[in-house]
Order: structure tokens, then sequence, then C-alpha cells
């Protein structure tokens, strides 16, 4: 597993996530959301999901039984049956 991984994982650059996001009231809200719940993750605790779940409802929360906070490489068949099903919801 550790093997896959490190041929697998991409470094993120860090910078984006240092910008401030600019929203606006006009527009926030305009694009569909959806969450999908890692009941394993241990850097985003299932309290601090629900948390950021209740500040900010989507549309439809799905949960992934046994992802962490990497469903694609934890859980990846489950997670692209859940995306294939979210783009699927008119």
């Amino acid at each position: 597993d550790v093997a896959l991984a490190s041929v697998s994982m991409r470094s993120v650059p860090f910078a984006p996530v240092l910008e401030k996001l600019s929203l606006s009231d006009p527009k926030y809200g305009t694009v569909r959301r959806f969450y999908i719940k890692t009941l394993e993750d241990n850097a985003i605790p299932t309290t601090l999901q629900e948390n950021m779940i209740n500040a900010s409802p989507p549309e439809k929360v799905f949960q992934l039984k046994g992802a962490d906070h990497s469903p694609f490489f934890s859980k990846p068949q489950a997670l692209h049956k859940l995306l294939v099903e979210i783009s699927t919801i008119l």
C-alpha cells in the first residue's frame, strides 16, 4: 500500500491555500454542492465534518464507510460509485 501511494500521490502547491477566497452575496450558493463524509478520517474527524456541513449545508450528504482523508486511495471504487451517482442528480 505504501509503495502504491508513493507513486500515486502528487504534491499540491501550497500557495493557493493561502489566498483569500472572495465570495459575493449575489452569486453565493448558485453552484450545487454535495459533501462526501469520510467516516474514518483522522485529519478531519466526523464531528468537525458535521460542523462544516451545518455551517454551510450542501444539497446532499453522502457517507463513505471505511474511507479516510484520502478516499481516492482508501476506497476508490466506493468513491467512484458516489461520484457517478452525484453526476446523475438533476
